[in-house]
């Protein structure tokens, strides 16, 4: 990106971000924070430290073409663009649109789409606990913003170098990546609190629901709905969700 590409980009998506003065002061800081997560994302000193073998490689991508898709930026609004794609490797979302290439980077974005229409995947910045900590954009299932129950999905990067035997000096095991998938289980109630990995087993999932697992449970039986199948289990989630809305 020349000079000018990137002061047009920052012109443009200051302009995207800044909240006006109407809005509440939580949202002019939690705006703040996401120009400053993306403004050091794009400094070229952090650009120049990013892995090369990972920028372009496609195995590094969770689809390796662009997409068109929509960033819903931390004020909830939404702005289409012709290109992006979601480097799981890097946790870096890649944007081309008519200002250049830049990066976004968890927590600069309440999330985005990828894709357009009924099938755009939908990610949003979220605490994701995991072994560790760390915000991530977890890929949302659940269909409200606001689900007492959020189901999602973690997507990770994995690489395995080539094994090589210590005396032949030939190769034993090939070289592999992939991007795995870790399913995510919280709320949207509570504000900071983290998704967190379940296991999907029918102990895990019925303790997700805590005092409505027997209704839940009782609807799941009569639907004949498997605990291990992660669209089984996201229309129960649904139905939990349906149930919370309903009654306090």
């Amino acid at each position: 990106m020349t000079t000018t590409q990137k002061l047009g980009a920052g012109l443009l998506l200051t302009g995207l971000l800044l909240a006006s003065s109407a809005h509440a002061q939580t949202q002019r800081d939690l705006t703040e924070i996401g120009m400053d997560l993306y403004q050091r994302a794009n400094a070229p000193d952090a650009l120049a430290r990013m892995r090369k073998d990972l920028v372009n490689a496609p195995e590094a991508y969770l689809i390796s073409v662009d997409q068109p898709g929509t960033l819903v930026l931390l004020d909830k609004r939404q702005v289409r663009v012709p290109a992006l794609k979601y480097n799981v490797a890097l946790r870096l979302l890649e944007v081309r649109d008519s200002t250049g290439s830049h990066v976004w980077p968890p927590g600069s974005l309440d999330g985005f789409y990828l894709g357009r229409g009924s099938e755009a995947r939908h990610f949003r910045s979220k605490m994701v606990r995991n072994g560790s900590t760390r915000l991530d954009f977890a890929e949302v299932l659940t269909q409200s913003d606001n689900s007492p129950l959020v189901l999602a999905l973690q997507h990770s990067y994995h690489h395995e170098d080539a094994q090589l035997d210590p005396i032949l000096h030939t190769e034993t095991r090939p070289e592999h990546t992939e991007i795995g998938q870790t399913v995510l289980a919280g709320t949207d109630l509570v504000a900071k609190e983290p998704l967190r990995a379940v296991l999907l087993t029918q102990k895990n999932v019925t303790q997700l629901f805590g005092s409505r697992a027997s209704e839940v449970a009782a609807w799941a039986a009569k639907q004949s709905l498997s605990y291990t199948d992660l669209g089984q289990v996201l229309r129960m989630v649904e139905y939990y969700n349906q149930l919370s809305f309903k009654q306090p």
